[in-house]
């Protein structure tokens, strides 16, 4: 059998993937091109196209792996959680306020999590941003992860209110969409260059809405 026309394979799937990863979350999942991406990893755009089908391929597999980061090391945090903390720490650490780690530890301080020197913010909430500016491969795992989170959070709202620290007669979904829109907003403060200080009493006033009187969040 003869040798395929044209050079061997030599692209690295994980090095591109973790390249991409990078840029991405540094400077937006659309604001940055294949191009650059080739010339970082020191491979030819047509070897991106022929390991995953076409750019929106490469995206999705960028999201896929920052979603199962999210899942195995931000949402394992609320699937036994009985403190009304662990939402409160989440949201302040989102912004960059340091928390006690035996609440909620954040994201970047995990093992597997390899993050930028300067992320401003979460990739998963900036592609949610510009979801109708992608395509349906990176949709689809922006949806999947989206459904994912809906469970376990709705479940975690559940036993807030069963032990008293959410209002009780706030429908669980509802709270979730409420809490999803608060992500995102936060994510569109962040790249609008609002300081961390502004956009907690934001947060603060938020939380507010579903949190019981009796917990004060400062």
């Amino acid at each position: 059998m003869k040798n395929p026309v044209g050079r061997p394979k030599i692209l690295d799937r994980e090095n591109l993937i973790n390249i991409a990863y990078q840029e991405y979350w540094t400077h937006g999942i659309t604001n940055v091109t294949l191009t650059s991406i080739a010339k970082l990893a020191n491979v030819s755009r047509p070897g991106i196209y022929k390991e995953f089908e076409d750019e929106d391929g490469l995206k999705s597999e960028v999201l896929k792996k920052y979603t199962y980061a999210l899942k195995e090391h931000v949402l394992a945090q609320y699937k036994n959680s009985k403190d009304i903390r662990t939402l409160i720490y989440h949201l302040h650490s989102y912004i960059g306020f340091p928390q006690d780690r035996k609440i909620f530890k954040e994201i970047k301080n995990t093992p597997i999590f390899n993050a930028p020197k300067n992320p401003n913010g979460c990739l998963y909430e900036k592609a949610k941003i510009v979801k109708h500016l992608l395509n349906k491969k990176t949709i689809k795992e922006i949806n999947n992860f989206e459904n994912h989170r809906k469970i376990v959070f709705t479940n975690y709202i559940n036993r807030m209110q069963k032990y008293g620290e959410m209002n009780k007669s706030l429908k669980p979904e509802d709270v979730y969409e409420y809490l999803a829109a608060t992500l995102l907003m936060l994510q569109s403060l962040k790249n609008n260059g609002m300081i961390k200080e502004k956009i907690k009493i934001i947060i603060n006033k938020a939380l507010s809405a579903i949190v019981t009187p009796k917990y004060t969040i400062n």
